[in-house]
């Protein structure tokens, strides 16, 4: 290598120095995510699990900043589950239940206002509590009798009350009456938590049994909080958010009182687009400057 090749290309060095250097001490704020919208639940005294994938942008710390993930704001809905679930043992209890366009719903405020936004994250993930934490929910959820889905109790999770969100992912009871028939389901919901939330329900052999799901929130290297942190393995990680809901059922019969069921949000982050831009403007300049010089 002759002198002037290697002025050319230690020359670009301090190019991508700065560039590396502001991108560490940017702030993360918008942030892409893929995630994983899932239910988990008793059908019958069976455990299943319906779930979807989806995409989204999750705005982080707002204006605050920090390479911790402290805040953490989902403004729309994304990952809609639309499955149906079938009796294990036909002919007994609940036939079939529908999960009809469930979803999150960020537009609808819950009793502590800021709806989708998640605070202290790293405080709870360490083992204190969320103080924000309302993500109400949307859709239907249809338990179909013996006599057909015509008949059947329609679970509409949007539920207000003063205007209010009320029940799964904010908190508060609402009550669903079947179509025809005395059927009625009461809906306990919980606000979303990254420690571990457990319901109960009753299992096949009519006894009462609990299950459970935990929260998390760690970086790329698995270490907690540092989703936002360029210095400990670069941005991304996960965050995991999990909400108790808890139901019981006059008329449904087949072990399907109480009934739990616990809604998982997912969030795998990466990198920041802004970051990525940044780093390749850096590397686009470095090979710019080397051809220029050794050219010259």
């Amino acid at each position: 290598m002759d002198a002037m090749a290697a002025a050319s290309r230690f020359a670009g060095l301090p190019v991508l120095a700065l560039a590396l250097s502001i991108a560490g001490a940017a702030s993360a704020d918008k942030l892409l995510f893929s995630g994983e919208h899932a239910i988990k639940f008793s059908h019958n005294g069976v455990i299943k699990q319906v779930a979807a994938s989806g995409t989204g942008v999750a705005i982080a710390n707002g204006a605050g900043g920090g390479s911790s993930l402290n805040t953490l704001q989902l403004t729309r809905p994304f990952a809609s589950i639309d499955k149906t679930t079938f009796a294990t043992t036909p002919g007994v209890g609940i036939d079939e239940i529908r999960f009809q366009h469930v979803r999150i719903h960020p537009a609808l405020a819950g009793p502590g206002g800021h709806p989708g936004v998640f605070a202290p994250i790293l405080v709870a993930a360490k083992g204190m509590s969320l103080t924000r934490s309302t993500l109400p929910a949307a859709g239907t959820i249809r338990l179909c009798n013996l006599s057909g889905c015509n008949g059947s109790v329609a679970v509409k999770l949007t539920q207000t009350m003063a205007g209010v969100a009320i029940g799964p992912g904010v908190g508060g009871t609402f009550m669903a009456t079947a179509n025809t028939g005395p059927t009625m389901v009461t809906v306990m919901g919980h606000p979303w938590t990254v420690n571990t939330t457990t319901v109960s329900y009753r299992n096949k052999t009519g006894g009462i049994a609990t299950f459970m799901s935990a929260g998390t929130a760690k970086g790329p290297l698995g270490m907690t909080g540092t989703t936002l942190d360029v210095t400990k393995g670069g941005m991304g990680g996960t965050l995991q958010l999990v909400s108790g809901i808890q139901t019981t059922c006059a008329g449904c019969n087949g072990n399907n009182s109480p009934s739990g069921q616990i809604t998982r949000l997912t969030i795998n982050f990466a990198p920041e687009p802004g970051l990525l831009l940044l780093l390749g403007a850096g590397a686009i300049g470095v090979a710019l400057l080397g051809r220029t010089r050794a050219r010259s």
